[in-house]
């Protein structure tokens, strides 16, 4: 066998074992893209009910300036919530949330206000601490049991960073789900609240008073917001993981099937070639 051929089969060999890799990913995250699409698509009537109560409250206040719906005099520090995954091979899906998170820190920056990043997946972690970016809290390995638990955590420290006046503005950057194939990335102010003032609401009575009951359920409607957003993001890395592995997987026959039309033509070209050297010598003889 030549060497021509042996390096083919060689590289034909490499690309089977690197296909089995991403089949079996494939399947794992399908296996975990479908349990986070359950969750994720039955949590968001839930979330969407609350944001709808949430705005009546809101709506019974108006004429009543409050420092979680209208915002600060001044604006000079900005947080910055990013959702990322742990793990890698999922296509653009991390790359283009750490481009639209360098794009808010670009813009803010250059207003001459402060970016404090909460890191969510290792990342944005990772890619924080590469380009030297200010990080307040990161938070990893983040699994289906203790995600809520973890963002109401998340939810009641930006809050208490907003009323403390270490933030002035707080931003979300994360993906939400759509389809198995797709996701939107997505970018939104999560504080100061927007108040909708030409929203019709029923008055509520606040007890013990407006302030305190304010105070205690803004932490609770965030909590819930980044609880979606953590199921959107989750389902939409599997989703993005299982598409890059089935495109990679895919590609890896089709150049299988290239090597392996080259090899048996260098093959054959290597069996006729011996064959019309045995001809000749017989006809010499």
């Amino acid at each position: 066998m030549s060497a021509s051929t042996k390096e083919i089969k060689e590289r034909i060999n490499s690309i089977k074992n690197s296909s089995q890799i991403t089949n079996a990913m494939n399947i794992v995250s399908s296996t975990k893209f479908k349990k986070y699409q359950i969750l994720t698509l039955k949590s968001r009537e839930y979330a969407r009910t609350l944001d709808e109560a949430f705005e009546n409250i809101v709506g019974s206040v108006s004429g009543k300036n409050h420092v979680l719906f209208d915002g600060k005099k001044e604006c000079k520090s900005i947080g910055l919530v990013v959702m990322t995954s742990d793990r890698g091979l999922c296509g653009g899906f991390n790359t283009n949330t750490l481009k639209k998170m360098q794009e808010y820190i670009n813009r803010f920056t250059k207003q001459g206000k402060k970016v404090s990043v909460i890191t969510i997946g290792k990342k944005a972690r990772d890619y924080c601490s590469d380009k030297g970016i200010d990080v307040d809290s990161e938070y990893i390995q983040l699994i289906p049991e203790t995600m809520f638990e973890k963002a109401k955590t998340i939810s009641e420290d930006i809050v208490d960073n907003y009323l403390a006046n270490k933030y002035d503005e707080v931003y979300l950057i994360y993906s939400k789900f759509v389809s198995v194939i797709s996701y939107n990335l997505l970018d939104e102010k999560i504080l100061p609240f927007e108040k909708k003032v030409e929203q019709k609401s029923n008055i509520y009575d606040f007890e013990p008073n407006e302030e305190e009951v304010l105070v205690n359920f803004i932490p609770k409607m965030l909590n819930i917001k980044l609880y979606q957003a953590l199921l959107e993001n989750t389902a939409s890395e599997h989703s993005a993981r299982m598409t890059a592995m089935k495109n990679a997987s895919e590609n890896a026959q089709e150049l299988i099937k290239k090597l392996t039309l080259e090899y048996n033509r260098i093959r054959q070209a290597k069996i006729t070639q011996e064959i019309n050297e045995i001809v000749g010598g017989a006809k010499a003889l």
